[in-house]
């Protein structure tokens, strides 16, 4: 069965440490869908392997904290988020900021069900002696905080009340997939490397597969030298001639 999603509305949320927040994940009672979770159903083995606090499901971004401690406390399934020291990781302050001044009190769990009992509850009246499903075995796989999708306002208020900014709203409501950054590569490091490359190919040749690779890298590297726009250095230019000529050599050009 698919990975189901559950959410727990306006839980209340209490501070227990520095950047540290008990909230309620899950209850037996009865959703709007009207199926049941029961709480000693929890598989959360694998869970406490990693486990990492989301922000709205989004796989795309850096997890916004970890849970310290999770399991079933008075008939709930219950956790400790503790968010990373502040200033590691902009958006994770944000979402704790919005927490701590009760802005953000919801999360939602993502399990897989093992077991569940069918009941007589229809959506249509409302109605039934039974839940239309109680799960009563399932594995939990993540737990996000997310923003309540039928209070809107509650984001904007927090604006207004200046604890955060509109850019900061912007960053929980429209959240941005997470680019590495791309690291910067030296001219010396790229001589080692042309220099290694020229080794290789005095030592060991080139077989046919190659020729055509080599033949565009040589001119590429052509093209680099005579481009006035990328600055090269002197010692970068004469390895990357040297090289050109010994890939003509390998290649019989």
């Amino acid at each position: 069965m698919d990975t189901i999603y559950k959410i727990i509305e306006n839980c209340e949320v209490k501070k227990v440490g520095e950047r540290q927040y008990e909230f309620t994940a899950s209850t037996a009672d009865m959703d709007r869908d009207g199926e049941v979770i029961s709480v000693d159903g929890w598989d959360l083995k694998n869970f406490k392997k990693n486990p990492v606090m989301m922000f709205a499901h989004n796989y795309n971004t850096l997890p916004i904290g970890k849970a310290t401690k999770i399991g079933v406390k008075d008939g709930k399934l219950m956790n400790v988020v503790e968010f990373p020291p502040e200033g590691t990781y902009e958006f994770a302050d944000t979402v704790a900021r919005l927490v701590d001044a009760g802005y953000l009190k919801t999360q939602s769990v993502g399990f897989i069900p093992k077991k569940w009992e069918d009941g007589d509850w229809t959506e249509e009246d409302g109605k039934g002696s039974k839940p239309r499903r109680t799960y009563t075995k399932q594995e939990l796989l993540e737990i996000s905080i997310v923003p309540v999708p039928s209070n809107p306002n509650a984001l904007m208020n927090a604006v207004k009340e200046g604890v955060i900014t509109q850019k900061q709203f912007k960053s929980i409501t429209e959240p941005e997939e997470e680019k590495p950054k791309a690291s910067k590569t030296s001219q010396e490091q790229i001589v080692d490397e042309l220099d290694y490359l020229e080794l290789m190919l005095q030592e060991n040749g080139v077989n046919d597969k190659a020729k055509d690779i080599l033949q565009r890298i040589a001119e590429s590297y052509l093209d680099a030298i005579q481009d006035a726009t990328i600055p090269v250095k002197d010692t970068t230019k004469e390895s990357l001639t040297l090289l050109s000529e010994i890939i003509k050599e390998q290649i019989g050009g």
